[in-house]
């Protein structure tokens, strides 16, 4: 099962009055790949806790499903997240971690068929009796992700899993990601500052800035049909230049653009 995520004026304002997401209103529909894309301190990562249950809903309305939300327990939205820092177990082996999650959920089932599956999907098999010590970053990081798959999750929340990996690594990644997840059909919000990664992966892209969402639409849309300025600075390589002018249009003359 993939699930269908709704947000409809959400906000987050912390005890100090700082409001660090403003009245976001989003629908993502089962099984897509969706990039919530902006400049570090947007909100996005906020965003991704609140669907997540991690973080407490100031206003606004979560649906999951078409079901209200806003206080599910994170238990019981079925939902995996990556996170960049892998959050690995350093004294289990790699076929442990991706187990740990099973056998929470199902104390007496043997976890190893779905691992086992999970490890050859993943092409870590050999790496199943190693410690996290023992692996790579990019190894460490497919055991992570290996451990929200083994789940059959509902939903993958993904914040900057690649962040702390080299380019070429990344690069690399970037695309096991996009198949697995294609594959898999399960809705995913992927959380990144890299217009990359956003463009690369996304069926859409949303941009943030200040907390608030500026545009929504497909990669092609949002970087060939910027809504405003600022997603036209932020999305593209190179950056565009940005020019002040004076558009001069008389209603008896020829139009006129003055610069500087």
């Amino acid at each position: 099962m993939t699930r269908a995520i709704s947000l409809h004026d959400i906000s987050k304002v912390y005890a100090k009055g700082a409001r660090v997401v403003d009245r976001l209103t989003l629908d993502i529909a089962p099984g897509e790949f969706l990039v919530l894309l902006g400049p570090s301190g947007c909100g996005k990562s906020t965003v991704l806790r609140m669907i997540a249950g991690l973080e407490e809903i100031t206003d606004g309305t979560l649906m999951l499903d078409g079901e209200w939300a806003n206080d599910l327990p994170p238990s019981a939205r079925d939902m995996a997240m990556v996170f960049q820092n892998f959050a690995l177990y350093p004294s289990m082996t790699t076929r442990d971690n991706i187990g740990f999650p099973l056998r929470i959920e199902s104390p007496g089932a043997d976890p190893r068929p779905r691992v086992d599956a999970t490890a050859r999907m993943l092409g870590i098999e050999d790496l199943l009796d190693r410690f996290p010590a023992q692996l790579s970053g990019g190894e460490r990081q497919r055991v992570a992700m290996g451990r929200a798959i083994a789940r059959h999750p509902s939903a993958f929340l993904m914040d900057e899993p690649l962040s702390n990996l080299d380019a070429k690594l990344r690069n690399h990644l970037r695309a096991e990601i996009s198949t697995l997840t294609r594959d898999l059909g399960v809705t995913t919000v992927y959380v990144t500052h890299d217009q990359g990664e956003a463009m690369s992966l996304g069926d859409r892209v949303a941009v943030m800035r200040g907390g608030v969402l500026q545009q929504v639409g497909t990669p092609r849309e949002v970087y060939a049909l910027p809504r405003n300025v600022f997603v036209a600075a932020f999305i593209g390589t190179p950056r565009i230049n940005l020019l002040r002018g004076l558009v001069r249009a008389p209603l008896d003359g020829a139009m006129s653009i003055s610069l500087g």
